[in-house]
């Protein structure tokens, strides 16, 4: 068997999982570790909607509880009220789906693997005015794209990176390597 790539092992604890699909690191923090990564859309053939995903714990963390003081409906209701916002919500998935496009040029897909990957926004979101969740608003933003939800939450997070006193990542490594 394979042993894992140090990026690949990180990842994985970091989620807490295996991951099943390939992916590159899109953003790494001060210490070296992955923020977000910007996975595969095929995985042995299966689509895979969700370009950027958040994978700093400390990140993570943060944004649940974010998402747990009701914030995805603050968001949800200034994308219905405000119509600049919204329309720079909705190009956001505009540029999300134009950089799956890119990524996925030159393979053949069904028409069923378009559906999955195009029919829908930002992380497969089937109606482009809900925001889902904030992990995926931030990640997408952090991940390269015009994302005012993501950057509204990037900006009011009070950290943005583990402190030198505590490096959760290195936490990870160190407790898998007992």
């Amino acid at each position: 068997m394979e042993s894992a790539s140090p990026e690949r092992e990180i990842v994985s604890l970091q989620l807490d999982r295996e991951l099943k699909n390939d992916f590159s690191t899109a953003r790494f923090c001060k210490w070296g570790y992955p923020q977000v990564i910007r996975s595969e859309l095929i995985s042995g053939a299966k689509p895979f909607p969700t370009l950027f995903w958040l994978t700093c714990p400390l990140l993570r963390r943060l944004v649940s509880t974010m998402e747990s003081g009701g914030l995805i409906q603050e968001f949800e209701y200034r994308i219905e009220r405000e119509s600049v916002y919204r329309e720079r919500y909705l190009k956001a998935h505009e540029e999300t789906a134009l950089m799956k496009r890119e990524s996925l040029e030159g393979l053949e897909l069904s028409e069923w693997q378009k559906e999955k990957l195009f029919g829908s926004g930002i992380g497969g979101i089937a109606n482009l005015l809900k925001v889902k969740c904030l992990h995926l608003q931030l990640a997408n933003y952090l991940g390269g794209v015009s994302n005012p939800v993501g950057r509204d939450v990037w900006e009011s997070l009070g950290e943005k990176e583990c402190s030198g006193e505590r490096v959760i990542c290195l936490e990870l490594l160190r407790r898998n390597e007992r």
